[in-house]
């Protein structure tokens, strides 16, 4: 990562530009000096007298989207949400999302599988890099190769992917050619996993299985909607990539990314992730991840379910949103909105004394809690609002235990804790990515919850069925998590993002953090 005040993008190029050099500000400035003309349909001209206009006007022709990190060119590099949709403009996988968040066929055009394991990707006929270039299956095989060969922390996800011999392949104990992923023809990719994961498409959709162009070339060549043109000064200028297969839908002829400091306004943008000067128009997307605190199910006591009953009926996460952050949606389930059922649990009355009593638990022999959490502002006023709510009971004698970061995920990785600050963000909108935590046999199951019945169920969720009697399983897990009390769920995480009131083609209830520049239009008022 470079520094955030510097004057200018540093793009990080896998490629030759023009020279090789460590010192990326050089790649930058040389990369328009070297870029050859298109050989499109729209000419440097246009790009020069309507992208490199200072004239903020809104336009049907231009969007500005303000950026406030560096920018990269490599997927297999990223490490932000603008780094992720700056790529995303520029390279298209064989899945994306639509405006909603859903998972729609990109490249690939459909596919098929039997068994969840064992896939066919059918490539759509005469797809084409951004230079014209036919692209093939064959790019996906490189790419994904190349990123199991890399040094990326990121090949990790083609394990999570469930890739076959992905493990043996990264730790160099197998050859590389024997990754799960073939092209048996042209335009037919073969994905072969470990083990049915009928979520596969989903997950398809992450920025690092994007493709890479595998010829040698003085350009970034790609196949998404956009392709790069230059930067000049503290602007990337892209224009519209007309040898992307769905070009005609695309709205907006030029795309600029414009470098922010932190105390930039952007009221004459037209989109800004987590702006640091926040405007009064200011919209907050809900994301794929819950803040909660984990019960270990280890302890003499929390393992039973009436005492979590009792701990949760004191909680009152609304009132804790309310005063620390407002601005994050209040939840009582750690499922996302967007993947819950219709309605929650019906509310029930507890009465909290006979549940701890049930237990053994009274006033003269209290329920003995350590709360453990990181030492963030954020966390540590919600966990003294913890503390205060259930120190109204004389049942109940609580304690505080702020640890660093790493001290946290040390003891969460030990099971070293009773209460501890905790949560959970997906890699794909689905809810697999949620429920199998909860998987008495995952790695990330660190509260000794098991549960032979949840374990069935989400087994059978991996046959072939139809895809909404899976979703019923979902439901019926995530109903059975809840009513044992699994977590103490607070809220939902929310991402401010500033559009411009003349922006559309966007929902403000996608949770994927992902509004692509293709998706989007402007309403401007005829004069």
């Amino acid at each position: 990562m470079f520094s955030h005040s510097s004057l200018f993008f540093l793009l990080k190029i896998n490629r030759i530009l023009c020279v090789k050099s460590a010192v990326l500000f050089f790649i930058v400035s040389c990369l328009s000096a070297c870029d050859p003309k298109p050989s499109q349909s729209e000419s440097d001209a246009q790009v020069t007298t309507s992208t490199l206009s200072i004239d903020r006007t809104p336009t049907r022709e231009l969007l500005t989207r303000g950026v406030y990190h560096d920018l990269l060119l490599n997927p297999h590099s990223i490490t932000n949400t603008e780094q992720n949709v700056f790529l995303r403009d520029l390279l298209e996988g064989l899945t994306a999302y639509d405006a909603m968040g859903n998972i729609i066929p990109a490249v690939a055009q459909s596919w098929q599988t039997e068994d969840y394991k064992a896939w066919i990707f059918l490539l759509r006929d005469g797809i084409r890099w951004s230079n014209g270039d036919l692209l093939s299956a064959q790019d996906f095989v490189a790419s994904w190769q190349a990123l199991a060969r890399s040094n990326s922390q990121l090949k990790s996800y083609l394990r999570f992917l469930n890739l076959a011999n992905s493990q043996a392949v990264i730790e160099g104990n197998m050859a590389v050619d024997q990754l799960g992923v073939e092209a048996i023809a042209e335009n037919i990719l073969r994905i072969q996993l470990d083990k049915p994961t009928p979520h596969l498409p989903a997950m398809l959709a992450h920025v690092v299985l994007l493709p890479n162009y595998q010829k040698q070339t003085s350009e970034f060549i790609g196949n998404g909607a956009y392709r790069l043109v230059n930067q000049q000064g503290n602007l990337i200028h892209l224009e519209k990539n007309y040898n992307y297969w769905a070009s005609e839908k695309v709205s907006f002829k030029f795309v600029d990314y414009q470098k922010l400091n932190n105390t930039e306004s952007v009221s004459d943008l037209d989109i800004v992730f987590e702006p640091k000067n926040l405007p009064i128009e200011i919209q907050y997307f809900p994301q794929l991840c819950t803040y909660y605190y984990e019960f270990n199910l280890a302890d003499p006591l929390l393992k039973h379910h009436s005492v979590r009953k009792a701990l949760t009926s004191m909680i009152s996460s609304r009132r804790i949103v309310q005063d620390v952050a407002p601005q994050m949606q209040t939840t009582t389930h750690f499922l996302p909105h967007s993947m819950r059922m219709e309605s929650d649990l019906a509310w029930q009355p507890v009465v909290m004394e006979q549940l701890l009593e049930q237990n053994g638990i009274t006033e003269k022999s209290p329920l003995q809690l350590k709360l453990t959490y990181d030492q963030d502002n954020l966390h540590n006023n919600i966990a003294q609002r913890l503390v205060r709510m259930w120190s109204q009971s004389d049942m109940i004698r609580i304690s505080a235990e702020p640890v660093s970061r790493q001290q946290l995920l040390e003891k969460r990785e030990k099971g070293d804790f009773q209460l501890i600050r905790s949560g959970w963000c997906a890699d794909y909108n689905e809810p697999s990515a949620f429920l199998h935590s909860f998987y008495s046999h995952s790695p990330d199951n660190k509260i000794s919850y098991r549960n032979a019945d949840i374990d069935k169920l989400l087994e059978t969720t991996l046959r072939p069925q139809p895809e909404a009697e899976r979703q019923a399983l979902y439901d019926q897990i995530a109903e059975q998590l809840q009513q044992e009390n699994v977590v103490l769920p607070i809220f939902q995480y929310t991402k401010p993002i500033f559009i411009h009131s003349t922006i559309v083609g966007y929902h403000t209830n996608n949770p994927t953090g992902i509004i692509y520049s293709k998706d989007l239009y402007r309403k401007v008022n005829s004069k």
